[in-house]
């Protein structure tokens, strides 16, 4: 599954090269995609899987670009919410669309088992790794979006 991930994002490199994105920005343009409302910057670091100081250098890069935006919490001013730009979201459509290109070119050839199938794994999948993590990681999220005044659903991982 790893080495899948790996060459996956090769793909989206390549495709998205003439934006000049790296790897890391576009991950989180995509993770930022999937809450509009929003995400707290310690929950943004757990999704990309990297330290709050790796992600404040991104995060400036991605601001200076009019990328993303910080707003403090009006509940909670501690907290920092990241979310994209209004100028962000023709890019994030650029994303899905390349998502796409790679998806049809690979994934849907894949004759293996209907998609549905296939898809129905990796979500079952996904459940019993979120809840294999230990108590602290699993509701921290869903306490901290709440403290910032954020939705608590659990789509985080879409």
């Amino acid at each position: 599954m790893m080495r899948v991930t790996q060459l996956w994002r090769q793909l989206m490199d390549a495709e998205l090269a003439h934006h000049g994105l790296s790897q890391a920005k576009w991950r989180t343009l995509a993770i930022l995609a999937m809450r509009p409302d929003g995400m707290i910057q310690s929950e943004l670091a757990d999704e990309l899987g990297v330290e709050g100081p790796s992600l404040v250098a991104m995060l400036d890069r991605l601001s200076k670009d009019e990328w993303v935006e910080r707003i403090l919490s009006e509940t909670d001013r501690r907290c920092k919410i990241i979310r994209l730009t209004p100028r962000a979201w023709p890019l994030i459509e650029e994303i899905r669309v390349s998502s796409e290109k790679i998806f049809q070119r690979t994934i849907a050839k894949v004759d293996v088992a209907p998609l549905s199938v296939i898809e129905a794994f990796f979500i079952d999948l996904r459940e019993r790794l979120y809840n294999d993590l230990p108590e602290k990681k699993r509701h921290h999220r869903g306490e901290r979006r709440a403290t910032c005044g954020l939705p608590t659903s659990r789509d985080w991982s879409e």
